[in-house]
């Protein structure tokens, strides 16, 4: 299956495999405030989009599906932006904090902040694999 596949084609399936990865990880990472704050699910949602967009153009290889693929991969630039604001923002002190919101805070100050930027890493390689440049396979 994978002998007529283009170099072009492989990047991008280890480019989807890599966002597949990045979704279990982000998955795991948030489990606990999945129910708390409504923006976790901003990199699950991009994640599973990009998985089945990126099935899409590996599959089908047309012009107008890389064009998409590449849109979605240049979004990957703000999602990560978005990660990396929201992993280093800082919440205000309160004097009357309970226990657990105590708990709470010191779980957010141990928040990665290179785990966003993985998304970007991956639209790089990505970005890579859709370049013309490289052009090694006839599109259909």
């Amino acid at each position: 299956m994978f002998n007529k596949f283009s170099l072009n084609r492989m990047i991008i399936l280890v480019t989807i495999i890599g966002f597949g990865a990045l979704l279990l990880d982000v998955i795991i990472e948030h489990w606990g405030v999945f129910d708390k704050e409504i923006m976790v699910y901003i990199p699950v949602s991009y994640c599973l989009l990009v998985l089945f967009l990126g099935g899409m153009t590996v599959i089908r290889w047309n012009p107008k599906i890389i064009r998409i693929f590449k849109i979605l991969l240049f979004i990957s630039f703000i999602v990560s932006a978005a990660g990396l604001y929201f992993h280093l923002e800082e919440e205000e002190d309160d004097i009357n904090l309970t226990m657990e919101q105590k708990d709470h805070e010191e779980s957010e100050k141990d928040k990665s902040i290179i785990a966003p930027l993985a998304f970007s890493g991956l639209a790089v390689f990505g970005l890579l694999g859709t370049s013309k440049k490289w052009k090694a396979e006839n599109i259909e």
